[in-house]
């Protein structure tokens, strides 16, 4: 019985990348003729049948974008570039999609000082920081090694000064990859996804409204209740969003 039960399951398998193949090549043929609508239709149904990466949702991206829908083209973009933050391809294209935003926001905090950090904390996942910090402390302790063990001066000049940077890069690398991971928790992002949403005093339909965004804005989660969202943007504004309005990155 055992035995049928391997057999049985690696049949699953192996059907469902078959069929996951298949899904992938129309997707693909109605892209290329054009057929935006059907492509998107085919990614999405491999998303619900389990298949990620970021060419997935990167071309799942591209599917939107062709066919006008902007809000959904960005969270497809963002979702690729949070699975391969270094992928120039989605970069430059989530470029493209954001210059096309209608709201422009001002951000309270230093524009220069704000690209930079999260240019700089994107740049590895939270996986990569962990190992360039792990690497720098085994190459540390090599080079502390061969400090206390040589008795060339200059190769102890050398360690020495070796050893001093790669204890401020073990250091930053720490914290970097600890500001990443927190980030990563503590700043929750959402994309609005439909043409126009109104963002309201009270997560209710009867509470007045305080303002508008559109399709493509990046808005802060900050607290949910129910079907609504509590949303912060970069100038300070605060309101309720229904839940269905958004894409959560």
């Amino acid at each position: 019985m055992k035995k049928y039960s391997y057999i049985l399951f690696f049949a699953l398998i192996f059907t469902t990348k078959i069929f996951g193949n298949d899904l992938l090549q129309k997707a693909e043929k109605a892209y290329d003729s054009k057929k935006y609508k059907e492509a998107i239709t085919q990614y999405e149904q491999l998303l619900k049948d389990g298949f990620k990466s970021y060419e997935l949702y990167f071309n799942l991206g591209n599917s939107y974008f062709r066919d006008k829908q902007l809000g959904k083209a960005i969270y497809n973009y963002e979702l690729a570039r949070k699975l391969n933050p270094n992928d120039e391809d989605v970069r430059i294209n989530l470029g493209i999609a954001t210059s096309k935003t209608i709201d422009k926001i001002d951000s309270k905090e230093n524009f220069f000082i704000s690209a930079v950090k999260s240019n700089l904390l994107s740049s590895f996942t939270t996986t990569g920081w962990a190992w360039i910090s792990i690497s720098c402390v085994i190459v540390l302790c090599l080079f502390i090694y061969l400090f206390v063990s040589t008795g060339n001066m200059i190769f102890k000049r050398i360690s020495f000064l070796m050893i001093l940077a790669l204890v401020i890069g073990s250091i930053s690398t720490y914290f970097l990859g600890y500001s990443a991971l927190k980030s990563k928790y503590d700043n929750k992002f959402a994309i609005i996804t439909v043409k126009e949403t109104k963002i309201m005093n009270e997560p209710t339909a009867t509470a007045s409204s305080k303002f508008s965004l559109h399709e493509g804005t990046k808005i802060r989660i900050v607290d949910n209740n129910g079907d609504w969202v509590l949303i912060k943007l970069d100038n300070g504004n605060e309101g309720w969003v229904k839940l269905p309005d958004l894409g959560i990155i």
